[in-house]
């Protein structure tokens, strides 16, 4: 009998030991995991970082962008600033979504709501351009990033 309680002990602390080691490497993976994640989000936001010059010296034009057709000035007066570039074209793609949704303004009440989030959406682009951010319009921004002009 002690020799079943010893060997039982034994499995006991074996099983703890490969428990241990699986949980130890579920942690380094799930960190490693978070360090790629992290890695790619510092990517991104280095890849939003605009010139603080081209900023300055353009944010006053690129809020044209989100005026209806007056995306053109930026996107033709402003071809060397990358940060013009980025608003006009998402600007363009803005305007093409107003006219596509449009018809919505003869749908009593639904017409309240889409005002709202035209107003909303076109001022906070044109306050964010205004600070020098680059604010991408939920679900529009990816169309406005396959523009190449």
């Amino acid at each position: 009998m002690p020799n079943k309680k010893s060997t039982n002990k034994e499995i006991n602390e074996e099983k703890k030991e490969i428990i241990e080691a699986e949980i130890e490497e579920e942690i380094s993976k799930s960190e490693n995991t978070k360090k790629k994640s992290s890695a790619k989000n510092r990517e991104k936001n280095k890849e939003e970082e605009f010139d603080k010059e081209d900023v300055e010296q353009n944010k006053y034009i690129a809020v044209f962008s989100y005026l209806s057709f007056l995306f053109l000035i930026p996107l033709l007066l402003k071809r060397d600033s990358i940060f013009c570039q980025k608003h006009a074209k998402q600007g363009l793609v803005w305007f093409a979504f107003l006219i596509l949704t449009s018809f919505i303004y003869f749908i009593p009440l639904l017409n309240i709501f889409y005002g709202l989030m035209v107003l909303f959406i076109t001022l906070y682009s044109f306050v964010q351009t205004l600070a020098g951010k680059y604010w991408r319009i939920p679900v529009l921004y990816k169309w406005a990033e396959k523009i190449n002009l």
